[in-house]
């Protein structure tokens, strides 16, 4: 299909905005390009490509299991994807821990842009690596218009931000969590980042000290966040979120 006629194909997709079909120049100079048939639907965020090759949607955490609205969310993406070729694309890594490949995945025909389709829809949430992070500004901005109009899972409790003393001791999992940061300090290997004067009773983020080269070269040197309104995303347990690279961290205004 000739170039021009795919992009008004895809603006005619079922009222999508371009910048969910072409990435909004999101994807561009990306490596790969490579297609398959999508053969099978594992959950928001899994397929599998030609009856063997199961593919991680890079820059998303769809819900898992019987997490709530993961049955939506795997339907969600069935219904963008199942049975139709798909264009893959890398933003880092081309493969996780478990071996499976991580990618940006457009629909071949239509160019529509499958990660930020199901963000706008608030079918997942927005989950970057330390090696994989390449389109995270954008899919921040398809993130944030779900969240505000509570689409989806934001409509859910749940998956609420929550602030750090909102956190408990019991909670587990990945999660986004807004406050101010009122002190950052080190111990032993790490740097940490607190959010009350009473840490013990609220959550706090640790900082990997082989990770601080990799923020002060993103222009984000921990330490200046002192008294900065901030979003944190990232896995939790025992009220500590681990961040290992800047992407984790948005300055919030206010």
């Amino acid at each position: 299909m000739h170039t021009r006629n795919r992009r008004s194909f895809c603006v005619a997709l079922a009222g999508l905005p371009l910048a969910s079909c072409a990435g909004d120049g999101a994807l561009a100079g990306l490596p790969g390009g490579r297609e398959g048939l999508v053969t099978g639907v594992q959950s928001g965020d899994l397929l599998q490509l030609d009856g063997k090759e199961t593919v991680r949607l890079a820059g998303l955490e769809a819900p898992h299991g019987d997490r709530p609205y993961a049955e939506a969310s795997r339907a969600m993406l069935q219904k963008l994807a199942q049975g139709r070729r798909v264009s893959l694309f890398f933003s880092g890594a081309e493969t996780d821990k478990a071996g499976r490949t991580m990618a940006q995945v457009t629909d071949a025909d239509s160019r529509r842009w499958l990660q930020a389709a199901l963000l706008d829809q608030g079918a997942a949430r927005v989950r970057t690596w330390p090696d994989n992070h390449a389109a995270a500004a954008p899919l921040f901005q398809h993130e944030a218009r779900a969240r505000r109009a509570r689409r989806g899972l934001w409509a859910i409790p749940f998956y609420d931000v929550r602030l750090p003393d909102e956190v408990g001791v019991e909670d587990e999992g990945f999660m986004l969590v807004e406050g101010r940061v009122k002190r950052v300090g080190e111990a032993g290997e790490r740097l940490y980042l607190d959010f009350s004067e009473n840490w013990r009773a609220s959550l706090s983020a640790d900082i990997p000290r082989q990770a601080l080269r990799t923020f002060r070269t993103a222009g984000q040197d921990p330490f200046d966040l002192e008294g900065r309104l901030i979003r944190l995303r990232g896995p939790v347990s025992a009220r500590r979120l681990l961040l290992d690279h800047p992407e984790q961290i948005e300055r919030l205004s206010g």
